[in-house]
């Protein structure tokens, strides 16, 4: 597994960055431009993970998109799609799923959509359903309302549409922007609309195109019969979500930074995040094809970001770095996202010493004074460099699975590094380490894990023993427990300095804070979770007879009160948690394998 280490700036920096264009316009523009029915060329698009997914559907359905001088050229008339079967892969892209679901409505063929990874589990129930008012054949070819899906049909009729808003703003703008070929399309907007800046850009789009959408009151949208896309050429404005990490890293750092080819009058919804930023006191200027920002520092803020929900990490990130209280509200939408987002957010912030609690739909965070740390990026790319922000000030800050940026912002390292934030990436296989109550299974997973994965399996109890010549009976009797505790914290110390191990520690390992911090320098921690009653089951079967920690006058005594003291560092320390109550230790090794490929650790089959 790579992994980016992150060297802070010595001072605050005036610095000039070029911003790469919109992956959201690039995604619009490639799907309007295959329903215009000549050739149209786009300026300035984004070459990434999520647009080459949306080109690879386009070209798969023979709609021809050519690279020419750093533009695309797309070239074809939907018409002329062949009537045959099209497997459609949008890897990892959620834009690609929803508009390719809903182009593939009005193209012949019988067409399978899927994705990959936790793309297959983000709902498009709300879509399927709003296309099939309009006479869409889809099936579903697994889960009831998520991917992969079968489109059996080739056109689409005008109609009114009523859809649900409060899942994803992409189901609209999918439905939008195919209206032109489909002929008179009203949509109604039910419930709550969220962010609502992103359908304002694929009107902004579609007007650039020559189609207006007229938006009656601010739940409806109607799509006059008649109307057609017609347009040459197509310019795509820069990224403003590209740009917010570099407005946060001024604003942190208090530098001045300059963004070139931004445009000040953008309807992108991340520039909601500037705003915030201002309110906060720093100050903003726009000139012309350029946004510059001088940071003045940064405060706890209160605020709704439903409207701009991708700089929710990014906000997170910076409220870490200042004492007091910072509620965000709006934050639904991140929870079926690359990953669940706000769980990531709060995980990774409690390994910096940050606490955070969260409810459905808010997420606050208590700032402080934050600890570098490893930070798992779950294979999200707004992960990764929303918390590479930190990296500009606080030393110490490792990125794992750095590649994960080309999904959107491919040269991201490189931007950082043409301003004077250095990094260094490396291959590092982190340790694996179960940490839990004595009858857990720690020992008996650790070897099933080990074996599992191809890795070392080390027992800190047992090198411990070694080490000393004794039992770890024997060294309590003649030492006590603290003489114990520091050949534990050594032994730990030790064998945390490996690679790729798979390590299984004492239930006591945890009553010493610079343990976990040690451990957790290059290995992620697995809590093994038992209840009492299975705990005393398997310790009565346990034969080594270890001695007590308490003054308890019975086994069962002695457990509830270890239990009641480390439950809640256990829990703390935690990266991830698994169940050992009822499953055979094969199958926890099986969950424990699912939650490391969700973080990016590579499995050997």
């Amino acid at each position: 597994m790579k992994t980016t280490k992150i060297i802070p700036l010595p001072k605050p920096i005036d610095a000039v960055v070029s911003i790469p264009g919109s992956k959201s316009y690039t995604n619009r523009a490639l799907l309007m431009a295959a329903l215009v029915g000549k050739t149209v060329r786009i300026k300035n698009p984004l070459l990434s993970d999520d647009t080459r997914a949306m080109i690879d559907c386009l070209q798969a359905l023979g709609i021809k998109v050519v690279s020419k001088g750093g533009d695309l050229e797309v070239a074809g008339d939907i018409r002329s799609v062949a009537d045959k079967s099209y497997d459609l892969n949008a890897h990892l892209s959620g834009t690609t799923i929803r508009f390719i679901l809903a182009l593939a409505s009005v193209v012949a063929g019988e067409k399978t959509i899927r994705g990959e990874g936790r793309l297959n589990e983000r709902p498009i129930g709300d879509l399927v359903d709003a296309l099939r008012q309009l006479g869409a054949k889809i099936d579903y070819l697994e889960k009831e309302g998520f991917p992969p899906v079968r489109v059996s049909s080739s056109k689409l009729t005008s109609g009114n549409i009523k859809m649900n808003g409060s899942v994803s703003s992409q189901f609209l703008s999918a439905i939008l922007m195919i209206a032109p070929v489909v002929g008179e399309v009203n949509i109604e907007v039910i419930g709550e609309q969220i962010s609502k800046p992103y359908v304002d850009m694929t009107i902004d789009s579609m007007k650039q195109f020559g189609v207006e959408v007229e938006v009656r009151h601010s739940n409806t949208y109607g799509v006059p019969a008649g109307r057609k896309y017609d347009v040459d050429a197509y310019v795509v404005e820069g990224d403003a979500s590209s740009a917010s990490y570099f407005f946060a890293i001024a604003a942190l750092t208090e530098s001045r930074i300059t963004l070139k080819n931004m445009n000040p009058k953008s309807v992108q919804a991340d520039m909601g995040f500037l705003k915030i930023l201002a309110d906060m006191g720093n100050a903003v200027e726009y000139g012309e094809n350029q946004i510059s920002i001088q940071g003045k520092g940064i405060k706890p803020v209160d605020v709704n970001m439903q409207d701009c929900p991708d700089q929710v990490q990014t906000l997170a990130a910076l409220s870490a770095c200042v004492p007091g209280t910072t509620h965000i509200a709006g934050v639904g939408s991140l929870r079926v996202k690359e990953t669940e987002r706000v769980a990531a957010l709060e995980r990774e912030l409690a390994k910096m010493g940050i606490r955070s609690e969260s409810t459905p739909d808010t997420m606050t965070i208590y700032g402080g004074y934050p600890k570098p740390a490893v930070i798992d990026t779950y294979w999200d790319h707004r992960m990764a460099m929303a918390f590479a922000v930190l990296g500009a000030k606080l030393e110490g800050m490792e990125i794992r699975n750095p590649e994960v940026v080309t999904k959107t912002f491919p040269d991201f390292w490189e931007k950082l590094n043409a301003i004077g934030i250095k990094t260094g990436t490396s291959e590092r296989d982190p340790n694996i380490v179960l940490i839990g109550m004595p009858g857990s299974g720690k020992t008996t997973v650790a070897r099933l894990l080990a074996k599992r994965l191809g890795k070392r399996c080390e027992d800190i109890d047992s090198l411990v023993a070694k080490k000393a010549g004794m039992s770890i009976k024997e060294i309590v009797e003649k030492f006590g427990w603290d003489h114990f505790r520091d050949l534990e914290s050594d032994m730990v110390r030790e064998v945390s300095e490996q690679n790729g191990a798979v390590i299984s520690t004492g239930g006591g390992i945890i009553t010493r804070s610079e343990n976990i911090e040690t451990v957790k320098k290059n290995g992620l921690c697995i809590f093994l979770r038992a209840t009492l009653r299975i705990l005393l089951e398997r310790m009565e079967e346990d034969d080594s007879h270890r001695p007590a920690v308490t003054t308890a006058a019975t086994p069962q005594e002695e457990m509830e009160k270890r239990l009641a003291d480390r439950a809640g560092l256990y829990e703390a320390a935690a990266d991830e948690t698994i169940d050992t109550e009822s499953a055979p230790p094969e199958h926890a090794v099986e969950q424990i394998v699912a939650k490391l490929q969700e973080r990016g650790v590579v499995i050997r089959k």
